[in-house]
């Protein structure tokens, strides 16, 4: 079976993804941009696509990844076909904006 890649873009001055169709697959990897302001990655959830909540996990931590730019992340298990899915730089609490937009591929197995 093959990958299914769907592109996905942090805006300049912002610090969320847009919204990520998660029924096509499991997320296995986020391919992270040439360019990123140092920032770990966190995901919220969403089944309608309007509601978003952020990702913890079962004891009560932020699931969270550290990445750089340029290279391949591999998603922590928690986040699956939920619905929706948004990327974001840092923190539910310290959400860090990038300085330009961010483009990125998630790959779905």
């Amino acid at each position: 079976m093959t990958a299914q890649v769907v592109p996905v873009a942090i805006p300049a001055g912002e610090a969320v993804s847009a919204s990520i169709d998660t029924s096509v697959g499991e997320v296995a990897y986020v391919l992270m941009p040439g360019e990123w302001d140092g920032a770990n990655l966190t995901f919220q959830i969403s089944s309608d696509n309007v509601t978003f909540w952020d990702l913890f996990d079962q004891y009560g931590a932020e699931v969270m990844v550290a990445c750089r730019s340029a290279t391949a992340v591999r998603v922590p298990l928690g986040v699956k076909s939920v619905g929706f899915m948004r990327i974001r730089s840092g923190r539910r609490d310290s959400p860090i904006a990038q300085s330009e937009s961010r483009n990125f591929k998630i790959v779905f197995s």
